[in-house]
């Protein structure tokens, strides 16, 4: 049986340790021969941490414009061509096509020509856990993520969602908003990982019906956590992970955000620690929010900025010997719950508020909306307070959530065969 993985974000920390799990599990449940498309193929060329299979890493389907060394003006150009080319004719196309439900004979022409051939040769098709289904990162959901599945729909091979997010949506067109609908029902699973996403499919007027409830897909790699050393017992360090708001009206109204971050860290130093930021980026797009954080600290020489980007597993285990943890992005939020280290979550979606209350530490979750330093500060004091405690839940609850989403997973392959 061929597996072809799509939609992974080769650059992002989150995704890369969510494409391990789902490598794992595939290689766990008998299927060895195992196609990746990726956004950067090339991030992957080492295939650090891959399990010992068949892996083979491909272009998005979007990307049917490889681009090579060709100086700043072929630079210039290329941008100039993926924003018309990409964005708006060959989505529209795609989206059209998908919503008439008939693939064109142009199909081939707008589709990387290495994606197409893993298409054809695959039995099932994965899109990787993750936030990928929304508009609230790019207007109208105008995606290379959106543009492949609803590609896989139109050569009529088996969809299945895995650990996702849906939602929320905002639509300024009628046919993108279809388009959405269309790849939400024509999927023939979905796994669901949070409360709030059930009631965004049921928004899209999409039935419930081949919708399960999972768990975040990083939750299924409790195994490779090399210490369970009591926070209590590790040296004083506090990780620390930023994310970054690209829209133009999140980042006005974030605008204060290092300055929060700053504050909280200088009350962490007075009170002992050292402070290690986790970049979650590859291509450092967290790196100046970082630096921008360290230049407002006091005693910025308790800061570190852990280089050199360590692969999942170093990473994961770098975090577990953290005594607390303050996480805005998400993954660096599961990392942290994964490695039972005391979790100070930051939400700026709904998922993460739904990941504290499944582990029951609802209460040390603070929103967007409702960030001050006030409340940072005395959320890290409450945890510093209890690390011990949280960490007992983080333990427990975890095992159960490792359990789950390993069945779960085996289940989505077990229905997917019985499908074929």
């Amino acid at each position: 049986m061929k597996a072809l993985v799509i939609n992974q974000c080769s650059t992002n920390k989150g995704d890369r340790a969510v494409l391990f799990f789902v490598l794992r599990e595939l290689v766990r449940n008998g299927i060895d021969q195992v196609t990746v498309s990726a956004s950067n193929p090339e991030y992957w060329e080492e295939k650090p941490d891959f399990p010992e299979t068949a892996v083979q890493v491909i272009p998005w389907g979007w990307d049917n414009s490889r681009r090579k060394d060709v100086g700043f003006w072929g630079k210039i150009i290329h941008r100039v061509l993926k924003v018309i080319l990409k964005r708006r004719i060959n989505f529209p196309l795609v989206r059209n096509a998908l919503i008439a439900g008939k693939r064109p004979w142009y199909l081939r022409f707008l589709v990387n020509r290495q994606f197409v051939k893993a298409l054809r040769e695959a039995d099932i098709v994965i899109s990787t856990g993750g936030h990928h289904i929304t508009t609230m990162f790019v207007p109208n959901a105008i995606t290379p993520q959106i543009f492949d599945m609803a590609v896989v729909l139109l050569y009529e091979k088996p969809l299945l969602l895995w650990s996702q997010s849906i939602g929320s949506f905002r639509f300024k067109s009628a046919k993108n908003r279809l388009m959405i609908q269309k790849i939400l029902s024509g999927a023939g699973q979905i796994f669901i990982r949070d409360e709030d996403s059930a009631e965004q499919i049921k928004e899209m007027q999409v039935s419930l019906e081949h919708v399960s409830k999972t768990r975040e897909s990083v939750f299924g790699l409790c195994d490779i956590v090399k210490s369970r050393t009591k926070p209590g017992n590790r040296p004083l360090v506090m990780g620390i992970s930023v994310y970054v708001h690209t829209r133009a009206n999140r980042l006005k109204e974030h605008e204060n955000n290092p300055r929060y971050f700053a504050l909280l860290i200088d009350h962490a130093i007075e009170a002992g620690y050292k402070v290690r930021f986790f970049p979650m980026e590859l291509q450092g797009t967290d790196r100046h929010f970082i630096e921008a954080v360290i230049s407002n600290v006091n005693k910025k020489e308790n800061c570190e900025i852990i280089e050199g980007f360590p692969g999942t597993l170093d990473h994961i285990n770098a975090i577990s010997q953290c005594k607390i943890f303050v996480g805005h992005k998400t993954h660096s939020q599961i990392f942290s719950l994964l490695a039972a280290t005391p979790l100070l979550a930051i939400a700026y979606h709904k998922k993460t508020e739904d990941f504290m209350a499944q582990y029951g530490l609802e209460k040390y979750c603070i929103t967007d909306a409702q960030i001050s330093t006030e409340k940072l500060i005395k959320l890290f004091d409450e945890i510093n307070k209890n690390l011990d405690v949280i960490n007992e839940k983080q333990e427990i609850t975890g095992s159960k959530m490792c359990k789950q989403v390993r069945e779960d997973f085996a289940k989505m392959v077990k229905e997917a065969r019985k499908a074929e």
